[in-house]
């Protein structure tokens, strides 16, 4: 007999992965962690990569374009 397997459910965040999010103490950042529950191995790449930019637009991170490090 076969069982059908939710797949949404395999993505859904662990409760330990809500508690840590709801101990954040900035609003805007516990926001952005709990957006982010959830997301695929992929997209959490793509959410770090464009961190990184919007960082180093900001003066917070050494731009890699100028500093060399390719």
């Amino acid at each position: 007999m076969r069982t059908a397997v939710n797949l949404d459910y395999l993505e859904q965040p662990s409760d330990h992965d809500l508690v840590v999010a709801s101990q954040i103490k900035s609003p805007p950042l516990r926001r952005l962690v709990r957006l982010a529950l959830g997301l695929s191995t992929e997209s959490m790449d793509l959410l770090t990569a464009l961190t990184d930019r919007l960082r180093t637009a900001e003066g917070a991170l050494a731009d890699p374009a100028t500093s060399g490090e390719f």
